[in-house]
């Protein structure tokens, strides 16, 4: 196995690829603007609360119904512009001299533990990349073994991002009994591929000036709309 080192972090020098497709991008500003927008709505209704008809308190919110509306389309509806079909992979744990402790994300939706891993396609040049084991329930994810073999998917050829699967494939299976029987046959060195960064990130700049500008124009529209029908 791997000599203990800060894998996590030299693997995260491979870098993030801006999250920069028409699909990226759509999501960052209509989430953006969803958000402005209901903010918009609440104060504005709270501060003109008593002077407004229920009748024009309905139709102040319908730009925040619209956007909705565009919120579910952008991602529930458009699809992710990825490179290609997933592809199969086994991916087998490393050890680290980073501390479990160090590597645990805590705040945000994805809370979990990070995890560097060397990943075997069924099809393809091996590379290194990080996942991160979630938490489920509120408990705290425990480290796994050292070696431990993983039926996962590359998310885009290319790109270091894993992710589960509904059902391990036959070629899976296969690696996987090779790996386990021969793991010298999988080099612990292979280089580490970047990741695609959320729709969400503010990273880079480019980004972040759309997500605050999307978030002050839905602001902007609403209280623009509230004062025309007030």
């Amino acid at each position: 196995m791997a000599s203990h080192t800060d894998l996590v972090a030299r693997i995260g020098e491979a870098g993030a690829v801006p999250a920069n497709r028409p699909v990226d991008r759509a999501r960052r500003i209509v989430t953006a603007l969803t958000i402005g927008a209901f903010l918009a709505t609440i104060v504005a209704l709270l501060w003109l609360l008593g002077y407004l008809s229920p009748a024009k308190m309905m139709i102040a919110a319908i730009p925040s119904v619209i956007l909705l509306v565009a919120f579910v389309v952008v991602w529930r509806v458009m699809r992710d512009e990825r490179g290609g079909e997933p592809i199969p992979v086994i991916a087998r744990t490393l050890a680290t001299s980073e501390s479990p402790y160090s590597r645990y994300i805590k705040k945000g939706v994805n809370k979990g533990l990070l995890v560097p891993v060397v990943v075997q396609p069924v099809e393809g040049e091996p590379f290194r990349s990080v996942i991160l084991l979630r938490e489920t329930g509120g408990v705290q994810v425990e480290e796994p073994e050292v070696g431990t073999l993983l039926a996962l998917c590359q998310v885009e050829r290319g790109m270091g991002e894993l992710a589960n699967i509904d059902e391990v494939t036959p070629e899976q299976e296969a690696l996987r009994e090779r790996l386990a029987r021969h793991p010298r046959q999988l080099s612990n060195r292979a280089p580490a591929l970047p990741m695609r960064r959320g729709s969400l990130e503010r990273v880079p700049a480019s980004a972040a000036a759309e997500w605050w500008g999307s978030l002050g124009a839905g602001v902007a529209i609403v209280f623009a709309y509230i004062w025309v029908i007030y």
